[in-house]
């Protein structure tokens, strides 16, 4: 059965993008809710890693809640980094399912100005611009390793 690969991808820092298409982490914290759901692109400065389904948002939380040990777990920010992302403001929790993780990232062109997403058709290099060859460019899903970003 073949999948119908997502429109866009969200950029998400290393190590968290590895963690949430690994399945280590269920929770992407942003300042600001979103209106899409569905599959999307993970992507991060390796490439495009893998998918996942932006299932719901939920919030907005305070720093207090968000650093409980069971928020901890799902979100796996770094107490430090969660501090200074937050700016005293509260966050809303991305919630994610169904990870797949490519074996080999997928090159793209970061388009200038893009920030949470890509349109990721036209980030793909030109080889990948067809349904069939982009297919065959999105290996069978696996765990990376992780890097730093």
């Amino acid at each position: 059965m073949t999948r119908e690969l997502p429109e866009r991808g969200l950029l998400i820092r290393e190590p968290y993008a590895t963690y949430l298409v690994s399945g280590q982490k269920r929770w992407e914290l942003r300042r600001y809710p979103t209106q899409v759901r569905g599959r999307v692109g993970i992507v991060s400065r390796r490439g495009w890693i893998g998918t996942a389904v932006l299932h719901e948002v939920l919030g907005p939380f305070t720093l207090e809640q968000l650093s409980r040990p069971e928020a901890q777990q799902l979100h796996r920010a770094d107490p430090h980094f969660l501090q200074a992302y937050a700016k005293g403001q509260p966050l809303y929790v991305w919630v994610f399912i169904e990870p797949e993780a490519f074996e080999v990232p997928i090159p793209l062109a970061r388009p200038p100005g893009s920030m949470v997403w890509v349109r990721l058709r036209e980030a793909l290099p030109d080889r990948c611009h067809s349904q069939s060859s982009l297919s065959d460019e999105v290996a069978t899903p696996q765990s990376p390793p992780g890097d730093e970003w």
